[in-house]
């Protein structure tokens, strides 16, 4: 090796293991919780005052109090300094928190705040609040109409609490409007999903990896699918029926939900559809390929699940 290229070689080596060791003492030394002073955000809604904004994990932390400033280590609440918000991507990929609960204070909480935490059984909040609720350990917006997290172990939390005897079936409780983003972000424990007619908008990314489910029936109603709404969503019923008064449909809305053979639309034509990049799952092989199935327009729900129902005979 040239001279040149060892010390080439050598630099890059160096720097690397300079960087890794840095991030390694970063992460250590940080906060377990982190807070700040912010300014209101009227564009995004966020109001002034204290926020949540950094949590660094570890095997002891299974309960989060979003109600006051607390210590470094989310103890002795300081009841001058209410928290009021919530930051992006503030608890991300945790492995070990249970429960959160929610303070009366607390108005804002950013739409991918509580990103993917594999062990969240329930999130309660405090009767005053005036913004948020809980229904059965799932997050709501007060009035109920904005599903905001639905935690990735609640099934077993409705089991073990004698709400239910099932762990991997939801319900969107009728009057619910909107399913906010990211808020079943790879629920791969979820099997059985009912959606009612009054649900308008499903997110982006909202049912994202969520490899468990099967047979999803959208209602007439809903208006727009988000970006990569149902992405990953690997077991879906070979039937997608996509309702007529579905205007948007966001790009990747179902990448790689291989099992969907067939797609039903209720619109009679493609025109006034706003349909995003490749929206379509590619899931028909022809040759070496793979590509997406072509829609068939003025369809029913009932022609869908008729549909079904002749392939799930044929399968057996």
């Amino acid at each position: 090796m040239a001279t040149w290229k060892k010390v080439v070689f050598v630099t890059v080596l160096v720097a690397f293991i300079g960087l890794s060791v840095f991030f390694t003492f970063y992460s250590i030394a940080r906060d377990t919780f982190e807070y700040k002073y912010t300014e209101a955000n009227a564009e995004i809604g966020q109001p002034e005052g204290w926020m949540f904004f950094g949590f660094n994990g570890n095997t002891g932390t299974k309960e989060i109090h979003l109600d006051y400033v607390r210590d470094k280590k989310g103890q002795n609440p300081d009841e001058t300094k209410p928290l009021t918000s919530v930051g992006s991507f503030t608890i991300v990929s945790d492995e070990y928190v249970e429960y959160i609960y929610i303070g009366k204070d607390l108005k804002y909480i950013n739409e991918d705040s509580f990103f993917y935490l594999k062990q969240l059984k329930a999130v309660f909040v405090d009767e005053e609040n005036e913004y948020f609720c809980s229904v059965d350990g799932v997050l709501f917006s007060k009035d109920k109409k904005e599903l905001i997290l639905h935690p990735i172990r609640n099934g077993e939390y409705v089991v073990e609490e004698g709400i239910s005897e099932l762990a991997d079936t939801y319900d969107v409780p009728e009057g619910t409007e909107v399913i906010r983003s990211y808020s079943f972000y790879k629920n791969g424990g979820l099997v059985h999903l009912t959606i009612p007619s009054s649900v308008k908008k499903i997110g982006d990314m909202a049912f994202f990896s969520c490899g468990g489910m099967w047979t999803v029936w959208l209602q007439e109603g809903l208006e727009e699918i988000g970006n990569d709404a149902f992405s990953y969503c690997g077991s879906m019923s070979p039937i997608l029926y996509i309702p007529k008064t579905v205007n948007t449909i966001g790009s990747n809305a179902f990448f790689s939900c291989g099992a969907i053979r067939e797609i039903y639309m209720g619109a009679d034509s493609e025109q006034g559809l706003e349909l995003g990049e490749n929206w379509r799952p590619k899931s028909i092989q022809k040759a070496v390929l793979f590509v997406a199935p072509t829609p068939e327009y003025g369809k029913t729900l009932e022609d869908a699940m008729a549909r079904k129902d002749v392939l799930d005979g044929e399968a057996q």
